[in-house]
């Protein structure tokens, strides 16, 4: 985002008098607009509140503005004392932001705010997380401070959370958020203070972006870093530089801006390039494409001034009128609707418009006198017509006035004049005024005609295979032309007529040659001059740094030279040098986290020097050691490990695969350093586990060894099974280990391999016992434990367990008709099956009955089985009954078996 809304880059000095004001119209949630209220406009409204504004900059929701006696005035949202009044309080008017005088531009960025003062100081205020204040510190400011180590500057613009600043020497210094490299260099290491961006000269102009940078270059080309996902470096690639690269195909560039994630650059035609993102149509192309590389702006002309918002782009023509396209949705575009235009259409109702600024979502525009945006000049040559070529903006009418030698010229009263004379020590002056309705702008240049000359110099030094450029200083007027009349250029250099000696030296050795600069104004004037190529050093390798970068592990920097009779090396900590570390070794120590160490290497011959370097960051080793893992008879995993290396705790993530070799996923991720424990439910059992820490700016990552961790494995000891002569089985049992409890199956079959059924279920842990109804007879029983998430199952021995058969064979009544109190006999033979039904001798046999009508059984009498299981039963009739033989059985060794129901009755 172009937030600083300069109108022209360097412009002349001139005087102006008249009023000058400001429009705005856009977003005005947060009072930004400064027209007392907090609601959008689609269409311009005025400012009553401000006037004689010299300068304006329209930022994220808030706006500044310089008036011509220096001081600064800030309106809109002011959550991190972005209006610099000591406050944290919005407003929705002007509000004199405290202590600032001399002030001569302004740039309103996200959420603070810098100013330029004349005395080239640079000041800021409000939000100062990223160290964007550059005053050293986090802290958030509610007033100006000064923005350290700063002089010189010659323009300020700001990116989102970053801040730029052009120096009279045509260096560029940066400071704040870099997590892009938007700060050029060559690291993503945010800055609480400028540092210069390396590499980078000859500038005349910066823009600062969402996360990127530009900057102009006085040959009108223009270069680019940081933030490129859609395209904004403009180099042909969607690629982040941390270092800046040539936007290509830009040439005679005279301004540029800096938008969201898109950029303009206007050409010296009045013609406007755009690229980058394009996704309201800011690129003004009629589509919503993206572009990598610059596309010229169709059916735009005549343009004075650019400025990019975030999404939305405004231009100001040299007619004083202004036109917008891009996003609409807060009516930044200023046409009375909310309509977002891929083309650019005309902002209604503006006129002696003189600077545009385009913040977020709203917009500003400064009306005045006339204002200059490129310096005056006189050009012509001796016995031709001068020309006078002012550049002004928002002029309804320029008049001029040609002097001679001080003397006004009667009728010379155009932009050019034909001197009467072209005889050294004249002076031709040329007055320009503009004027508009609002009022007038005066400006004016001055020219000595003068013959040329050369200035002597001694031997120009420049080096084989690489790019040279040197400039021969001349005098006069009008401009001499500079040509070689005798001896030769080194090879690979071509002069200009300007002066201008560049190209790149193919051959050594010394050249001498002869110059003469012409301007038609006296002789021509001529010099020797010399110019050496050095055949320096030849780099064969380049420098190397082997190593991990971890702190205590040595660095080794290797380079090769060809030539050299000697070599130095200097190792550097973000840039500076290390004290003592100038051998090709080096450790890196604790305070070298989160730093970049460079190795710099130089070869040194008689002619010269050749220089080569390698970087690598600096981390802290990091190890996980005595990683375990086991679970628990509860179903709960516990892993254990050291984390080593980091000074404070780290994540480390707890993972999981089912192969051990691919497909790792977290678990859980504690942050933790030294000997840590955890305990948890595991995902997947069985599987292997690993405790693993991701690398970061401070430290490397690491991985433990992996623990297979599988189920508990169970076991079933000691099982035994009986059944009684009620039919009851008991059976006995322990399950393993110790602490387990798990749901076990007592199953039944018949033959103890196939049909196994389940008797009862019962939950146990450690010994148990337990009873049930047999369901045979004779059969066997195991018990089972299933196979569940956490453990493996198993199953008993099969035990055996049943009663041998019995039965009352041969069963007789000695009659079933008797006198009451007589007797009668019962006789019968208990048998047991064993391969066959065989005599059970030394038994009991119960003689039970029970009375007609009745139901209760009663023992009678218990007669002894004698030989071949025989036994008699003598019985007194006392009523009529009915009577029973039964064997009741014998615990673990014979079953229960009745008779029919004899009936006596009594007569």
């Amino acid at each position: 985002m172009s937030a600083a809304g300069v109108a022209a880059p360097g412009p002349a000095a001139a005087a102006s008098s008249g009023t000058s004001y400001t429009y705005a119209w856009g977003d005005g949630d947060y009072g930004q607009l400064g027209d007392e209220s907090t609601a959008d406009h689609s269409s311009p409204v005025a400012l009553t509140a401000l006037s004689q504004v010299a300068q304006v900059s329209a930022g994220f929701r808030h706006t500044l503005a310089v008036r011509a006696d220096g001081t600064v005035w800030a309106w809109g949202s002011n959550d991190h004392g972005e209006l610099g009044n000591g406050t944290t309080t919005k407003s929705s008017t002007p509000v004199q932001v405290t202590g600032l005088t001399d002030i001569v531009q302004v740039a309103a960025s996200y959420y603070d705010s810098l100013a330029l003062r004349s005395d080239g100081t640079v000041w800021a205020w409000g939000y100062n997380y990223y160290g964007e204040l550059g005053d050293g510190t986090s802290t958030d400011r509610t007033t100006p401070v000064q923005v350290a180590g700063l002089t010189g500057v010659t323009q300020i613009d700001v990116g989102n959370y970053h801040n730029l600043a052009l120096r009279s020497d045509g260096t560029v210094a940066a400071w704040g958020y870099n997590n892009y490299g938007q700060l050029g260099g060559g690291t993503k290491y945010s800055r609480s203070a400028p540092v210069t961006v390396p590499g980078l000269s000859d500038v005349t102009q910066i823009a600062g972006g969402y996360y990127h940078s530009l900057a102009l270059r006085s040959d009108g080309t223009v270069v680019a870093w940081g933030y490129n996902a859609h395209g904004a470096l403009g180099d042909g690639t969607t690629t982040n530089r941390t270092t800046p690269v040539v936007v290509s195909g830009l040439t005679n560039v005279t301004q540029i801006a800096g938008g969201s994630a898109h950029n303009l650059a206007l050409h010296s035609d009045g013609t406007v390039a755009a690229w980058g993102n394009n996704n309201y149509g800011q690129l003004g192309d009629s589509t919503t494409t993206a572009q990598t590389t610059p596309v010229t702006v169709p059916g735009l002309s005549d343009v004075a001034v650019i400025s990019a918002g975030y999404w939305h782009n405004v231009a100001l023509r040299s007619d004083g009128t202004v036109v917008a396209w891009g996003y609409n949705g807060d009516g930044e575009l200023g046409d009375g609707t909310s309509t977002t235009r891929t083309t650019p259409v005309i902002v209604p109702g503006l006129s002696s418009v003189t600077e545009i600024s385009a913040g977020a979502y709203h917009t500003l525009a400064k009306v005045g006198p006339p204002g200059l945006t490129a310096r005056v000049a006189i050009t012509g040559e001796v016995g031709t017509t001068l020309n006078c070529k002012p550049a002004f903006v928002g002029a309804t009418s320029v008049s001029y006035t040609w002097l001679w030698d001080g003397v006004a010229v009667p009728g010379a009263t155009t932009a050019t004049y034909t001197p009467a004379s072209w005889d050294a020590g004249h002076q031709a002056t040329c007055q320009v005024t503009a004027t508009n309705g609002l009022g007038t702008t005066d400006t004016s240049a001055t020219v000595t005609i003068a013959p040329a000359k050369l200035a002597a110099g001694s031997a120009l030094i420049a080096d084989i295979g690489k790019s040279y450029s040197y400039h021969f200083a001349v005098t006069g007027w009008p401009t001499p032309k500079i040509a070689l009349v005798s001896g030769a250029l080194p090879p690979g250099l071509k002069l200009a007529t300007d002066g201008t000696l560049s190209g790149t030296p193919s051959q050594g050795g010394t050249y001498q040659f002869t110059l003469s600069a012409t301007n038609g104004v006296g002789t021509a004037a001529t010099v020797e001059r010399r110019v050496v190529v050095q055949v320096r050093p030849e780099l064969i390798a380049k420098a190397t740094i082997t190593g991990n970068g971890n702190v205590g592990t040595t660095l080794t920097c290797e380079a090769s030279f060809l030539d050299a009779n000697s070599v130095r090396y200097t190792w550097l900590r973000d840039g500076n040098p290390i004290p003592g570390a100038t051998t090709y070794t080096y450790t890196p120590v604790a305070g070298d986290v989160g730093h970049t160490v460079t190795c710099q290497v130089v070869g040194t011959n008689s002619v010269g020097s050749t220089e080569t370097s390698a970087s690598i960051s600096v981390t802290l080793g990091t190890s996980i050691g005595g990683f375990s893992a086991s679970l628990s008879t509860s179903g709960k995993l516990s892993v254990k490990g050291t984390v080593t290396g980091p000074p404070s705790a780290v994540p480390v993530q707890i993972e999981y695969s089912t192969n051990g070799s691919t497909g790792w996923t977290t678990v859980q991720t504690l942050n933790t350093v030294g000997a840590f424990t955890s305990t948890f439910t595991p995902p997947s059992v069985p599987a292997y586990y690993r405790a693993e820490t991701l690398a970061s700016a401070a430290y490397t990552g690491a991985v433990s060894g992996s623990v297979k961790v599988d189920k508990v494995v169970t076991s079933i000891s000691g099982f035994t099974a009986s059944v009684n002569a009620s039919h009851i089985l008991t059976v006995h049992g322990t399950v393993g280990p110790s602490g387990l409890k798990v749901p076990v199956l007592i199953e039944y079959s018949a033959d103890g391999k196939t049909g196994w059924k389940t008797a009862k279920t019962i939950t146990v842990g450690g010994a148990f016992t337990t009873t049930l109804k047999a369901p045979l007879t004779s059969g066997y029983y195991r018990a089972h434990v299933l196979n569940a998430t956490y453990y493996k199952g198993t199953v008993s021995h099969a035990v055996k367990a049943a009663r041998t058969l019995t039965r009352i064979a041969g069963l007789k009544v000695s009659a079933t008709r008797v006198k009451k109190n007589s007797y009668f006999t019962v006789t019968g033979t208990l048998q047991k099956y064993s391969g066959g039904w065989k005599a059970l001798t030394g038994q009991r046999v119960q003689i039970v009955f029970h009375v007609k009508g009745g139901t209760a059984l009663h023992l009678y009498s218990t007669p002894l089985t004698g030989t071949g299981g025989k036994f008699t039963a003598r019985i007194k009739a006392t009523r009529e009954a009915y009577w029973k033989p039964m064997y009741p059985g014998a615990t673990g060794y014979y079953a229960y078996t009745p008779s029919p129901y004899i009936h006596v009755t009594l007569r």
